[in-house]
């Protein structure tokens, strides 16, 4: 199957077997079907939706006869009516994707269909142990009609994780197994049993937090996530108020060690009210309930402080303290002190901040928790940064450093490294501040961290307009703000100053106008374009500014092209202007965009205008 995204190049992706079955199969009904510029993504993303299924595929391909292909995709979202056929000259079996799979279904004996239709319930992968817990069966029926559905290409084997065999479902399959299994008896009853073992092992991922098993864990939600979100919806409907607290914990946990702050707090918001004050301790029973209901408090106030919602997020962890403290809950109280002393220290009250993760750095050792402990001089270094105390900050970070690389921690050591390297850059060390950001800034990459991956862009856009690269800096400005926004996370006052000054250096060296220029430039810049620039930024082998533009080989013609866009003229005007057709000029700018690895007309113009493109009269 293409990769949806990558349609700059329009021969290699007719090229692909599954886009060149479908052009094929179209032109039968269309002769003047053809791959375009402005059809391309569509058609790229028409194949990922039928999964490369070749039956799902000529179905579709009939369907361009009546429908543009940004129907078919929209359509798409029911395959099954889709991808009905009239054709009479073929098996019954192959008119339809719906008789396709029927055929096979109606070929198994009981137990296999039953375990089928049962297997509609998982939204993501599963092991044989989930199918045993979920589908009520035992490991010696699941080990063996997994197989028998393997050998029928029912489900398959996803490759990955050589300790445990994953399986999966096509999603052509698991829509007709689902429609089976809502048309029987059981449909309910499978559905709550899926809910119910997710809703566990929720509940033992927030457990596990602090500890060692944390990491993995935290790896874990992201191959269920599917799954931990289609129990909770179901929880929520079904009044299971229980379970859908340990289920939106674990998801506002995911959500905010990957930065996608705004869906954690929807989905956390969805058991919580709105106001920290409609929580009543006192209403609370002493048991498994409470503690949950403790633990989704910790998560909607850590998601309330990375959202700049202070007053929230000091309600809400106030509570948790109590009720952790209450019931003896050191793990969670550790947690509460943690997030308190962040807010603390983001309202500039740097005392009762130091208080509050000392607090929290106790009980950490008290607990024997090397990781905690860690985090606790991860926070107080951060403290002292913020607080100017540059030498005290240096010196724990880098003891938090070495904690989470020994604790073979990516996303820690992650933070310890951005923390320390903005420490160094203050210092005006950027020779050792570079590779540091840069570890950052691959790990979060890497764990796909959207907001990790905004603050190094921010902190080494500090570092390029130290070094004079100011164009650069300018991009990485653009670029960290449009993530931030991607994602809901306001940027912490204190990082928000360290950019303004970065701002108004910018302005001072280019200029208010064409500094602007350039940071919309960044806000458009494709992810990966800016990761590849800061890292060049961090090694000091960013390209200079004034020669940035020559590095680029685009032709004298395609210039001129780029310089008639950002003038706001259509193709058919740059036609005109060049004397050239309209298509010639469609053409010129296709080439363009792939040259520059641009999306838009608008990132075609940005680049024109920062490299000072002057359109031909």
């Amino acid at each position: 199957m293409p990769e949806s995204a990558d349609v700059a190049d329009l021969s290699g992706l007719a090229a692909n077997p599954s886009v060149a079955l479908l052009l094929d199969r179209a032109r039968r009904t269309n002769p003047g079907f053809d791959l375009t510029p402005a059809n391309a993504l569509l058609l790229a993303r028409a194949c990922v939706r039928l999964e490369g299924l070749p039956l799902a595929i000529e179905l579709a391909a009939a369907r361009l006869k009546v429908l543009t292909p940004g129907e078919l995709v929209f359509r798409l979202s029911s395959r099954m009516e889709v991808l009905a056929s009239s054709t009479r000259d073929v098996p019954a079996r192959q008119r339809a994707l719906r008789n396709a799979i029927a055929w096979s279904y109606d070929l198994l004996d009981p137990g296999d269909r039953a375990l089928f239709c049962r297997l509609s319930v998982f939204a993501g992968g599963w092991t044989l142990a989930d199918v045993a817990s979920v589908c009520a069966v035992t490991g010696g029926e699941a080990l063996t009609m997994v197989e028998s559905l393997l050998d029928k290409s029912l489900i398959r084997r996803l490759p990955g994780d050589e300790q445990t065999a994953e399986f999966s479902m096509l999603e052509s399959l698991r829509e007709y197994a689902a429609e089976q299994l809502a048309a029987s008896a059981e449909a309910e009853e499978a559905r709550a049993r899926h809910a119910g073992y997710y809703a566990d092992l929720a509940a033992q991922f927030e457990a596990s937090l602090g500890l060692p098993a944390e990491q993995a864990w935290l790896l874990w939600a992201g191959r269920r996530h599917a799954d931990l979100r289609a129990a909770l919806d179901y929880c929520l409907g079904a009044g299971q108020d229980a379970l859908a607290l340990s289920l939106a914990t674990a998801l506002g946990w995911y959500h905010y060690t990957h930065g996608d702050l705004d869906h954690g707090q929807a989905l956390v918001g969805a058991v919580l009210p709105p106001a920290a004050d409609a929580y009543d301790p006192a209403a609370m029973s002493e048991d498994a309930t409470a503690g949950a209901h403790t633990g989704v408090l910790i998560v909607a106030g850590v998601l309330a402080f990375a959202m700049g919602e202070m007053g929230r997020a000091q309600g809400l962890l106030s509570i948790a303290l109590e009720r952790s403290e209450k019931r003896g809950d050191a793990r969670r109280a550790a947690f509460a002190c943690a997030f308190l002393g962040h807010v603390a220290r983001a309202d500039g009250e740097w005392d009762t901040s130091a208080d509050w993760h000392r607090r929290a750095e106790a009980s950490f050792r008290e607990d024997g928790s090397t990781q905690g402990v860690a985090w606790a001089r991860h926070d107080l270094g951060l403290l002292a940064r913020d607080h100017g105390d540059l030498g005290s900050a240096a010196e724990l970070l880098r003891a938090s450093l070495r904690d989470f690389r020994e604790l073979d921690y990516p996303w820690a050591t992650a933070w310890s490294a951005w923390g320390l390297g903005t420490t160094l850059s203050e210092q005006g060390r950027l020779d050792e501040a570079g590779p540091l950001l840069a570890e950052a800034l691959r790990i979060y990459a890497d764990v796909n961290d959207p907001r990790g991956i905004a603050q190094c862009l921010e902190a080494l856009a500090r570092v390029a307009s130290e070094r004079a690269h100011f164009e650069s800096s300018a991009r990485l400005i653009g670029a960290a703000a449009a993530l931030r926004e991607r994602v809901a996370a306001r940027q912490p006052d204190t990082e928000q100053a360290r950019s303004s000054a970065v701002e108004r250096a910018l302005a001072r060296a280019l200029g208010p106008q064409d500094a602007d220029t350039l940071i919309h430039a960044g806000r458009i810049m494709p992810v990966q374009q800016a990761t590849d620039l800061a890292l060049a930024v961090a090694s000091g082998a960013a390209p200079s500014d004034a020669d940035r533009s020559d590095q680029v080989p685009l032709t004298p013609r395609e210039r001129q092209v780029a310089a008639l866009v950002a003038s706001g003229r259509t193709n058919r005007q740059i036609g005109r202007v060049l004397g050239i057709s309209e298509k010639t000029a469609e053409v010129h700018l296709h080439h363009v965009m792939s040259k520059l690895d641009a999306r838009s007309r608008a990132e075609v113009a940005a680049w024109a205008v920062t490299h000072h493109l002057s359109a031909p009269a």
